[in-house]
């Protein structure tokens, strides 16, 4: 549908999609970060489209969209709702629900201990919300993201004297199911601590995340040695120039965090790393690409562990912290996926999280031309200059980490990025004028 340009836009419409996710296709594949899953599938599929015909902006829709009938799409009924909602400055899922609630839903809601819970949520939602409903979704009804609905959880537990196994916590979406989970795990073996540091201090069991201890000399001689020879390609075919390497600490656990534009980013960088660096390297990768086969085995051998942060965050920041108290170097990509356009996006406060618990420093790293070389969505284009810049470390500060300095830190990292982005590059931070032009505005 088109929507009026915003400010800052060239004077006309713009393409708006009202999107209706399948629920039960993202709890079959354990999708829970839904807003992200789909603005990474709408922008890399405009990335392939001409610019007149791409997705500008988009709503998620919980419900069926408006039909007729014939189940034919009221297209003119859903633009008005949309242009009213956005008029008042809602989304879809800020519109009163018309439902009403179910004898069960409201003996479910007059429990006790449901009441109880339901204060623990109320007063972590993003949203205001003047009631919570048992459907209620996570995400997109209260705003929390992956990192606050474990904080959520974790909470709830301490509350509730209940321990969620991390198999049941990925599969969680609304408050009912988050209740119903606590509710039925109570009196199980109960976290000492509370939040993220509770996390961090149970054991690890995972023979993968174990391996990441241990030292494999001649696989890492090896990597390097390939390595060496991708370095003196990378100098020659697309003119690499590297600078701030003397700045990386030569031992001790610290996490390297780069800005992410193609698939070139990982294997150039890691080409340009020292080798006091390099050999203590690992990574928490995606478990769709390395999860099974000769491609696990070979995960192994430069010490990549196989599981999706998207779906098991949980297990996968525990992994994350269970290396560095190992004292290896964590590689973690702030944005969690390429650009899709080059400059920097927004970043998550995963490696924020680590840093401030296990008081260990982030090296931003910020990276130019990657994107010209081999865009998101397209195949490899051209031997593009490129340029990587390791920058002044973010110190996590002394103390009791709090979610106020998971921002701080997380703003940081971003800040130094995108200022050696911007010199490298000769552009400015699309998100800064943007947010230059609205307070003109």
């Amino acid at each position: 549908m088109g929507i009026e340009s915003r400010p800052g836009e060239p004077i006309g419409e713009r393409l708006h999609a009202a999107v209706v996710p399948n629920f039960e296709v993202l709890k079959e594949k354990k999708i829970v970060n839904i807003r992200e899953v789909i603005r990474f599938d709408i922008e890399g599929l405009s990335a392939q489209m001409p610019s007149t015909k791409r997705i500008l902006s988009y709503d998620i829709w919980q419900e069926d969209l408006p039909r007729t009938t014939t189940r034919k799409l009221k297209r003119f009924e859903i633009e008005r709702s949309t242009r009213e909602m956005h008029a008042r400055g809602e989304q879809p899922q800020d519109a009163p629900v018309t439902r009403e609630l179910t004898s069960e839903e409201r003996e479910w809601l007059d429990r006790s201990e449901v009441q109880l819970s339901l204060a623990v949520i109320r007063a972590n939602a993003k949203k205001a919300k003047g009631e919570i409903r048992p459907t209620d979704n996570l995400e997109l009804d209260l705003g929390l993201d992956s990192m606050e609905r474990v904080e959520l959880l974790v909470e709830i537990e301490q509350t509730m004297g209940s321990s969620v196994p991390d198999s049941v916590s990925s599969e969680i979406y609304s408050v009912r199911e988050l209740v119903d989970a606590v509710l039925a795990n109570r009196g199980a073996a109960q976290r000492q601590t509370i939040g993220w540091e509770s996390i961090f201090a149970e054991p690890v069991t995972d023979p993968e995340v174990l391996a990441v201890a241990e030292d494999r000399p001649v696989a890492a001689h090896f990597w390097y040695a390939l390595g060496r020879i991708v370095n003196l390609l990378a100098r020659d075919l697309f003119r690499l120039k590297a600078q701030g390497l003397e700045k990386l600490p030569t031992s001790g656990p610290f996490i390297l965090s780069p800005n992410h534009q193609s698939f070139l980013d990982a294997p150039i960088i890691l080409a340009t790393l020292p080798w006091p660096v390099f050999r203590n390297l690992f990574f928490v990768g995606t478990s769709e690409m390395f999860g099974e086969g000769l491609l696990r085995k070979l995960a192994r051998t430069v010490r990549l562990i196989p599981i999706d942060p998207d779906a098991n965050l949980v297990p996968a920041m525990r992994a994350g912290a269970f290396g560095l108290k190992a004292g290896r170097t964590l590689v973690l990509y702030p944005e969690g996926e390429r650009s899709i356009d080059g400059p920097p996006k927004t970043f998550k406060k995963g490696g924020a999280i680590l840093a401030s618990h296990l008081k260990v420093p982030i090296y931003p790293v910020a990276i130019e031309g990657f994107h010209e070389a081999w865009p998101r969505g397209k195949r490899f284009q051209k031997f593009a200059p490129l340029q990587i810049t390791i920058c002044d470390p973010v110190i996590p500060p002394a103390g009791v980490p709090t979610p106020e300095i998971y921002e701080q830190l997380t703003a940081e990292l971003r800040e130094k990025v995108v200022r050696e982005w911007e010199r490298m590059s000769g552009r400015k931070d699309p998100r800064s004028e943007e947010r230059a032009t609205h307070v003109n505005v």
